[in-house]
């Protein structure tokens, strides 16, 4: 137990060290081809994703009594901060790729940041709070081969190269009320989408030679997004104990978001040559054509959420938790009518989600069992894909469990509260009416550490 405890205080230090320090990552899915490319796999915080992404109703008491973490994805929630809170995540991921025609398989392996967000209480009388940070929305990275034969014999190979994808930073504020709070995000959406056609042709002997072509359209993106969120708490039932400072409460949450429909500005460079390229090396011959700042708008579609979650909280002198919690969301957006790049449409659809998230803690407050004030969480989450590559559709399912490890026992605790967070997710990406099919397994490992900051001295 020491030599885990010894891992744990020094997980802060090692995350931090991977968000300072440059990453490759080596993702490789022909998904991300489409729109703004593969939306990050459950973009919340680890807690969120360890019960299937359920965030819409998830309140401040869901975090039991040794810190919290910010619920970026409503902003609503942000009116309950109580402590200063830095809550950050990392990535592990894997993907196994299946394509039925050619019949072939792949994988790969990445390790990225997953977020970054800072939690502040202004008023804690009049319970107003914000944060800011910065997270992944969507990742672009493939690197497809394509092989065609001729019927002269000769045959033209292309490799098709993108990367890029669209990230967010954010600020919010929120205020809360006896049973009901309000908040709004704002920010900036910025990305960038390039993406490469190398062609080259494959001859005969008595054929006549060609150079390789390259095609290059490099876009880079960014605008102001908006964001509204709502969150309430209705008390069902309430029991008292024996003792007169203990109850158990039974209390309905419900909450939601809208992020309105944004027009991104573009600036586009689109390049033709002709030469040798190969991985890693371009060398360029003749320059066929250059179009340099070419201004466009890339139009995102508005998304909506809405749940409803269901708690058992204990209350007593020392405190309060929820013991168990079961939630429920939806989310939606019409991808298919709304979105557009430079005025083109793609091959996307109408996107949709539904999570369904359970969390349990045994006792906060029993000292003498650690693994009695862990919380342990699971969650399922299945719809339907915005990318449809093949126009059939692009079903995704996953199932997700997930813990929260308090840092020191309850009774060490003083002015500072640090949790260990921890989320596996394992899906699929597609069916068997798709010609590719994706398999999908992520660790998220997520720190969270509070902290009474900014109390006045009462004595000097």
């Amino acid at each position: 137990m020491l030599f885990v405890k010894k891992i744990i205080r020094l997980t802060p230090f090692l995350v931090l060290v991977c968000f300072l320090t440059p990453t490759k990552a080596q993702i490789n899915s022909p998904f991300s081809r489409y729109g703004l490319g593969n939306e990050v796999y459950n973009t919340q915080n680890t807690t969120s994703q360890g019960m299937g992404g359920f965030t819409a109703a998830y309140t401040s008491s869901m975090n039991g009594s040794f810190g919290q973490s910010v619920n970026f994805n409503n902003p609503a929630s942000y009116g309950s901060l109580y402590m200063t809170t830095f809550d950050l995540g990392m990535n592990l991921t894997n993907n196994t790729l299946k394509s039925a025609n050619p019949v072939s398989r792949f994988q790969s392996t990445y390790f990225v940041p997953n977020y970054v967000s800072i939690g502040l209480p202004l008023d804690k009388v009049n319970r107003m709070g914000m944060a800011f940070g910065l997270r992944p929305l969507t990742q672009i990275n493939y690197s497809v081969d394509e092989l065609k034969i001729l019927n002269t014999g000769d045959s033209i190979y292309n490799n098709y190269i993108g990367q890029g994808g669209l990230n967010q930073a954010y600020i919010g504020f929120g205020k809360s009320w006896k049973n009901i709070s309000v908040g709004f995000n704002t920010g900036y959406n910025f990305g960038k989408k390039k993406i490469q056609n190398i062609k080259s042709f494959q001859y005969n002997a008595d054929s006549t030679s060609f150079y390789q072509s390259l095609a290059s359209t490099n876009t880079l993106f960014g605008g102001v997004f908006f964001q509204l969120g709502l969150l309430g708490e209705v008390t069902l039932q309430s029991t008292t104990h024996p003792k007169s400072t203990d109850k158990t409460e039974y209390t309905l949450s419900f909450g939601g978001t809208t992020t309105f429909s944004q027009s991104l500005s573009g600036k586009q460079d689109v390049l033709r040559t002709t030469g040798a390229f190969s991985t890693g090396s371009e060398v360029a011959l003749d320059t066929v054509s250059l179009s340099s700042n070419n201004f466009g708008r890339i139009k995102i579609p508005a998304s909506f959420t809405a749940g409803i979650a269901l708690h058992k909280r204990e209350v007593s002198n020392r405190g309060s938790y929820d013991q168990w919690v079961l939630g429920i969301e939806f989310d939606k957006a019409d991808w298919k009518s709304q979105y557009s790049f430079y005025g083109q449409q793609d091959q996307v659809s109408n996107a949709n989600m539904l999570r369904v998230g359970l969390q349990f803690c045994p006792n906060s407050f029993d000292y003498e069992s650690y693994w009695s004030t862990v919380t342990y969480r699971a969650g399922f989450n299945t719809g339907k894909d915005y990318i449809n590559i093949d126009q059939n559709g692009l079903t995704v399912s996953a199932f997700s469990i997930g813990a929260g490890l308090p840092i020191r026992k309850y009774r060490s605790y003083d002015y500072q509260f640090s949790l260990l967070n921890l989320a596996l997710q394992f899906g699929n990406r597609g069916s068997s009416v798709n010609n590719f099919q994706e398999r999908f397994f992520q660790f998220t490992v997520g720190y969270s550490l509070s902290d009474v900051w900014f109390n006045k001295r009462k004595y000097d």
